[in-house]
């Protein structure tokens, strides 16, 4: 979820590397149509994900929080054609855009959408594992839950990779954060984050993206 203002260095790096497929700019007017553009990811992060997702040869994906299928369509454009991606999306107004968008695309035999609780359709999706990468984008207060749904549920060599990692600031006690956060939101994120950076399980690394971005290769 991407909130704040482009600096003039990413809107650099996006209109050089993070060209928009015709789906995606569809995307986003819709967003921007019912007032919730910025909500999803830049473009800079959905290049990124492609990327990775391009080089560590990624087939299958669980994405916690679909909105409109944006982040989809950048992880979809990536994988192979017998690739998929399991998104999940607890608000039934953003499911209902998602699967219009995404079940008439060219990613629509890649991706298959779940309208309901991240924590009740992970249970239901564990037998389709192990997972080559999970992507977190979704209710702050429960990223340290799904990282314990992840590290069980990816491969080693795996990707877990969770995107608003800075929480508008809060990780870092800043005073200028125009986002009120509970202290829920802000411990599971704190403990997401140092829960990667343990150098005995995970490579990892974070990004600084406007919003900030996790990234962690399990190794055990």
């Amino acid at each position: 979820m991407a909130r704040l203002q482009r600096a003039p260095n990413i809107e650099y790096i996006e209109n050089t590397f993070s060209t928009e497929s015709q789906t995606q700019k569809e995307i986003r007017q819709r967003l921007s149509e019912n007032n919730k553009e910025g909500i999803n990811i830049h473009p800079l992060e959905g290049h990124i994900l492609k990327f990775l997702i391009e080089s560590f040869q990624i087939k299958t994906i669980v994405e916690i929080g679909t909105l409109y299928g944006y982040s989809t369509t950048w992880m979809a454009d990536a994988l192979p054609d017998d690739g998929n991606i399991y998104s999940i999306e607890v608000n039934e107004q953003n499911y209902a855009q998602a699967k219009k968008i995404l079940y008439s695309s060219l990613y629509q035999n890649k991706v298959e959408l779940f309208l309901g609780s991240a924590s009740e359709i992970l249970k239901g999706l564990t037998h389709k594992g192990p997972f080559d990468m999970v992507f977190i984008d979704a209710d702050k207060a429960g990223y340290s839950d799904y990282l314990l749904w992840a590290e069980e549920n990816i491969r080693p060599g795996g990707l877990i990779v969770g995107d608003n990692t800075f929480l508008f600031g809060h990780v870092y006690d800043t005073k200028d954060s125009k986002v009120k956060v509970s202290e829920k939101q802000k411990m599971s994120m704190i403990e997401f984050n140092k829960r990667l950076s343990d150098s005995s399980k995970y490579r990892a690394m974070m990004i600084p993206t406007p919003e900030g971005l996790t990234i962690a290769q399990k190794i055990f």
